[in-house]
């Protein structure tokens, strides 16, 4: 088995019971050691796990009757030490009376008296190590199952090796034999001898998984849920057994020095348990291996051979050499060509903390040259070698170029430094704080800011103006980025009062931004109401300066288009104007972007197309990172609620991981990447993706139309599998954003699925108070994909309610007219779907609807839809293949494309009416004008 890295706790792991990863391990083993004779490897880092493992073993091996001996290899050990000494471990293993077990009176002494008489030494120290090996194999020819079990084996002796190759050359029926060991180690070789009677397995442990060592912990601190100190300690132990045992020891030894409970976190510290284990590892490395360690341990990032030789002073020869060994012990690890980083960040951090402070300091000092250029590298150095002076001068200086040239992400770095490490006066922080703030806007990353400016509001004496703009700032970062509805818009509410008789021009912007619905999930009303306060403090304060202007006339306009306003148009191009004020045209690229964004939910698809590409074109002007990302997310959604799929499952996933630490973000494409899963008949992936996004989860931090949305998705996909009471909820919570934020122009995707799944659990009753209820939300927006949705929805509540055949019939013509004026392929061929089960199945009539949607679905390339739709098709045709023959007659498609021709609408007006390509419309023009004998399109008739 190529064992899969282990996965829980090692307290349970051994049970019958146990289903997590490592249990299954231990399981596989067990069923192993029964197969005797057989070979175990178990691979390992330091503090994974193995001894532990091991143990287990022995205890259910030895519960089981079986006979287990088991010792630990050392370093230094002596010839034999390790064997000899499992050998010991067992008081019933009895001799046998064979003479060659005389062999081992002079390694086994306290054996004398149960062995055979001891037998001379021979001559060749050879063949007397060959007779020993004889001797041991004796010994281990216990007439029950033995399994011999040996630890640390990366330390095990030459002749233990040796002997090992023999047992299993020279194997026994009853011996089973597992060994553990770090990676990287020089083993005897065994595999090789596997055959299909002698097994011999190789099992990898890895580190536990973020919610196993949670678990680990709280069993370890008993104590319910962790403290905070401690949970954040846990990304010490990098998911090591070993190094979370001895976390939780020492902070349970620190809680018991504040049996007050004062002390509301412990400091991450190395625990003395853990720092041993790996100092023991490094006194045992070579003189230059040790001085290799000493400088790439001032080093968290990845650094080049050359780099290390600078920093140890190492000869070019030597380098090499410790580089060797460093690597193959598996300290360091090459994470791409000539790039090393430390294994594990605990030995990192140990070696670095055993260098003396001089020695560090000169080390930091030199690693400080090495880059020039990479402003963020050189002010860590500088301050980690005490140069504060130079550190703050250099961090100020590349602070304000990163600035000007744009890079905000080594903006954010150097400012954040100074704020948590230098000596500021309180203005200085003030000043650098606001900076900070406003450059998270454009920068990735921006957790710490959040932390560093909340500090300030906490701790730091500020005016009102001052204070209030940092609030906006933290508001507006915790709404965008966060998902944080809650938190940001009370940051901004409470910066509004602050800033009303401060700072009224700023008290606008702040409003304008408690005006927008896209990030909170407010009723629209109360964010309407803002925008009129915004209105009327416009006309009366006096006049703004332009970035003021600008960031509340960009707020305006996103609100109004969110809503669906149609006066949001008469005003948009004010984002397409030219400036060459960096400032302003940056507020011109969040315009584009909340445009692009707003117009694309509407069902506006052109305009979004516009507004993207003006954006782009701001962003290649200014290089503002997370605007720049937020645009491609755009361009992403927009390509799928168009029907533009090619590869576009792949593009959202891997945006996925991409923003993982912009939640917000990663939610939207969560959504594409998971309703694209579905189309491609891949479920499993699907709800995998969207089931921390959903509606029916309250503290879920997406933007409520991509929770909505989502919640749809899922309800319909457990509703088809029969799981009633999960699409309730997934539904009724999709429902319930839309109600409560009162914006029905984000219900394009919920309402279709919602009649669907309403009708279905038996709760048909509620769909016309809903329908009623979106037809009152949409009265006066420009919103035509919601319009679209409605028109479809009126559809299917006829259809499975039970109305009249020529109004059901009349109503899915008039969604596929309004899908197809839209633009949506998939709810063109999805209506086609249902129109197809009315005609076919409700009023028994021919239809060629799935043929219209299998080619549709085809083209998108959703292959759960077309597999779906060529199903039904081919159900009703059994004995024989492709279309339905009319003879003479004209077929229902043929009747619709003839009527439209001989209006006079083109061939292209005809295909996006119907939803066609233009090569079908012309095939149907053809046969129906072949068919009655029309010597024109203007003569057919229907």
């Amino acid at each position: 088995m190529n064992g899969a890295p282990a996965g829980t706790a090692p307290t349970p792991g051994h049970g019958a019971g146990d289903r997590s990863e490592r249990g299954r391990i231990a399981k596989t083993i067990t069923g192993l050691i029964d197969a005797a004779p057989s070979v175990v490897l178990i691979e390992g880092e330091l503090g994974v796990g193995k001894s532990h493992l091991l143990r287990g073993l022995r205890t259910s091996t030895t519960a089981r009757g079986r006979l287990a001996l088991s010792a630990a290899c050392t370093p230094f050990a002596s010839e034999l030490g390790p064997v000899l000494e499992a050998a010991l471990s067992h008081p019933r293993l009895p001799p046998r009376p064979n003479p060659v077990l005389g062999a081992l009176v002079p390694r086994l002494p306290e054996l004398a008296d149960r062995l055979p008489p001891a037998l001379p030494p021979l001559p060749d120290p050879r063949a007397d190590l060959a007779r020993c090996f004889r001797a041991l194999r004796e010994l281990f020819s216990y007439p029950a199952p033995l399994v011999l079990m040996l630890d640390d084996v990366q330390w095990c002796d030459a002749a233990s090796r040796a002997f090992l190759r023999y047992l299993c050359a020279h194997r026994l029926p009853a011996l089973a034999i597992v060994l553990a060991y770090r990676p990287h180690a020089d083993l005897p070789l065994l595999t090789h001898l596997a055959e299909p009677a002698f097994p011999v397995e190789h099992v990898r442990l890895g580190p536990l998984r973020d919610r196993e060592a949670v678990a680990l912990a709280e069993s370890l601190h008993g104590q319910g849920p962790l403290p905070p100190g401690l949970r954040r300690a846990l990304s010490l132990a990098e998911g090591l057994p070993h190094a979370i045992t001895a976390l939780v020891r020492d902070f349970g030894r620190a809680e018991g020095d504040d049996p007050g409970g004062r002390a509301k976190s412990v400091a991450v510290a190395i625990p003395g348990a853990l720092r041993d284990v790996h100092t023991e590892w490094f006194r045992l490395c070579g003189k230059e291996a040790r001085a290799l360690l000493h400088a790439a341990a001032v080093c968290e990032q990845a650094v080049t051979e050359d780099e290390l030789r600078v920093l140890s002073g190492l000869t070019s020869t030597a380098i090499g050499d410790a580089m060797a060994e460093a690597v193959a012990t598996g300290v360091l690890r090459e994470a791409w060509p000539n790039h090393f980083v430390w294994s594990r960040e605990v030995a990192r951090r140990v070696v670095h903390e055993s260098t003396s402070p001089a020695t560090r300091r000169r080390l930091h000092h030199t690693a400080a040259a090495l880059r020039p250029h990479d402003a963020v590298f050189t002010a860590h150095h500088l301050y980690q070698a005490g140069d504060l002076d130079r550190w703050r001068d250099h961090s100020e200086h590349n602070a304000d170029a990163a600035i000007g040239s744009g890079d905000w992400t080594t903006a954010v770095h150097l400012l954040r430094a100074l704020l948590r490490n230098a000596d500021l006066t309180d203005s200085d922080r003030v000043r650098f704080a606001t900076v900070l703030s406003r450059a998270a806007f454009d920068g990735l990353d921006c957790e710490q800011i959040v932390v560093t400016v909340r500090e300030i509001l906490s701790e730091v004496p500020l005016p009102s103006a001052t204070r209030g703009e940092l609030r906006n700032n933290l508001g507006i970062l915790l709404l965008s980025q966060f998902g944080d509805h809650e938190g940001g818009y009370r940051e901004l509410e409470t910066a509004v009062g602050e800033l009303r008789d401060s700072d009224p021009p700023l008290a606008l912007k702040v409003m304008s931004s408690l005006a927008l619905p896209y990030s909170g999930q407010r009723h629209v009303d109360t964010h309407l109401g803002w925008l009129g306060q915004v209105e009327a403090g416009l006309d009366a304060a006096p006049l703004l300066d332009p970035l003021t202007e600008a960031t509340v006339q960009v707020n305006r306009l996103t609100a109004l288009m969110t809503v669906g306003a149609p006066e949001a148009w008469a005003a948009a191009e004010v984002v397409s104007r030219d400036t060459d004020d960096p400032e302003l045209a940056r507020q011109r690229m969040r315009g584009c972007l909340n445009l692009a964004d707003g117009s694309s939910w509407l069902g506006h698809y052109a305009a979004a197309q516009g507004f993207l590409v003006r954006g782009r074109a701001w962003s290649t002007q200014l290089g503002a990172d997370y605007l720049a990302e937020q645009l491609r997310v755009t361009a992403v959604r927009l390509n799928w609620l168009r029907g533009d799929w090619s590869t576009l499952r792949a593009s959202a996933e891997q945006l996925v991981g991409r923003y993982h630490s912009l939640p917000r973000v990663a939610s939207e494409c969560r959504l594409i990447a998971g309703a694209l899963a579905f189309e491609h008949g891949d479920s499993q992936a699907a709800v995998t993706l969207l089931s921390g996004v959903g509606a029916a989860r309250s503290r879920e931090t997406a933007a409520p139309p991509v929770r909505a949305t989502t919640g749809a998705l899922l309800a319909r996909h457990h509703y088809h599998r029969g799981a009633r009471t999960t699409a309730a909820r997934e539904l009724d919570g999709a429902l319930r954003i839309i109600q409560q934020t009162g914006l029905w122009v984000w219900a394009s995707e919920v309402m279709p699925i919602a009649v669907e799944v309403l009708h279905g659990l038996d709760r048909g009753t509620e769909v016309a108070a809903l329908l009623r209820t979106m037809e009152h939300g949409l009265d006066g927006r420009d919103a035509p994909a919601a319009t679209a949705g409605l028109t479809l929805s009126r559809a299917m509540d006829l259809d499975l309610g039970g109305g009249a055949a020529p109004t059901v019939v009349a109503a899915y013509d008039d969604a596929l007219a309004s899908f197809a004026d839209l633009g949506r392929p998939y709810w063109t061929a999805t209506t086609h779907v249902w129109r197809d089960r009315f005609v076919h199945t409700e009023l028994h009539q021919e239809t060629d609807d799935l043929d219209q949607a299998i080619e549709l679905f085809g083209a998108l390339g959703a292959t759960a839809a077309e597999s779906s739709a060529r199903a039904s098709l081919h159900s009703r045709r059994p004995k024989r293949r492709g279309r339905p023959s009319y003879g003479p007659a004209l077929s229902p498609r043929e009747v619709e494309v003839a009527h439209l021709a001989s209006a006079g609408r083109t061939n292209a007006q005809i295909a996006a009416r119907l939803g066609l390509s233009v090569r079908t419309v012309e095939q149907h023009i053809a046969k129906a004008m072949r068919k009655t004998g029309a010597a024109s399109r203007h003569e057919l008739t229907s």
